[in-house]
Parts: C-alpha cells; sequence; structure tokens
C-alpha cells in the first residue's frame, strides 16, 4: 500500500490538515511544494517537513455514508434589500444576511478522505470528527418507547 496508494490517491481531491497559522492569502503549488516529498512508513504514519518543522501525519477516511467537502466564499452581487418601488423585500435583515451569507458559498472539492498533520507526533485529533459521527448517530436516531412498542 505505500507510496503507490498515497500517489493514487493525488489524482482525486486531496485535503490535509496543518498544525499551522499564516496571514499569506496568496495560491502555492501544494504538489510542488509538499505533496511530492510525502514519505509513508511502513507503520503507515506520514512524514514531511514544513518551513523545517518536522511534520506527521496520517490518512483519515470519512465512514462511506459521508463525505468530505471544502467550500470557498465567493462575494456574490450586494443585493438590494428593496424593489424597485421602495418597498422592503425581506422582512428580517438577519434573514437575509444569512441568505446572502449561503449565496456566497460555494463547494470547490468533495473527497472520502483527508490527511491530518501535527508536529513531531502522530495526529489524534482525527478521533474527534469520529466521535461527532457517533454523537450525530445517537442524537438522530429514532428512539423506542418501551412503554409503547412504538419507535
Amino acid at each position: 500500500m505505500g507510496e503507490d496508494h498515497y500517489q493514487q490517491q493525488q489524482q482525486a481531491s486531496v485535503v490535509h490538515s496543518l498544525p499551522i497559522k499564516t496571514n499569506f492569502r496568496g495560491t502555492t503549488d501544494v504538489d510542488e511544494n509538499f505533496t511530492k516529498y510525502v514519505k509513508r512508513s511502513e507503520n503507515g504514519d506520514l512524514h514531511n517537513n514544513f518551513r523545517g518543522r518536522t511534520l506527521i501525519g496520517r490518512e483519515v477516511l470519512i465512514p462511506p455514508s459521508y463525505v468530505l467537502i471544502c467550500a470557498g466564499l465567493f462575494k456574490q452581487e450586494q443585493k438590494s434589500p428593496f424593489d424597485a418601488a421602495g418597498q422592503s423585500t425581506s422582512t428580517s435583515s438577519a434573514l437575509a444576511q444569512v441568505e446572502a451569507s449561503a449565496a456566497d458559498v460555494s463547494i470547490t472539492a468533495t473527497t472520502d478522505r483527508y490527511y491530518l498533520w501535527d508536529h513531531d507526533k502522530r495526529p489524534e485529533r482525527s478521533q474527534a470528527l469520529q466521535q461527532w459521527i457517533e454523537l450525530s448517530h445517537a442524537v438522530h436516531l429514532p428512539t423506542v418507547d418501551n412503554t409503547l412498542g412504538k419507535a
């Protein structure tokens, strides 16, 4: 499964979650500057460096009934909250803001896995995703009313 498997995954959308903070707002060639240097160890851990710092990563698979969506915010043309006659077109300005914000979101990629990285140790934050999914199932599953025998 080694590096060949990792390289095959590069054909699909690839998402890396890095433990960094940056103020950079431009673009970069992630394949050229990061992905091509990823090495997979025999135990499955991923190894790389970023700005001289050692990173250890792991591949996190999303459960089959879920998909990871990457979204971008794209500012749409500002619409006036008033029609041509000067009448308000929205009952709530807060609602209008939510609607405008939702219109600004666009899906840029989808994938069934992502790569989670941490400094100098194997990342463990991926457990939070699994815990959230389990909690979501528990909250949304129908309950059985034992007294009436109904769901």
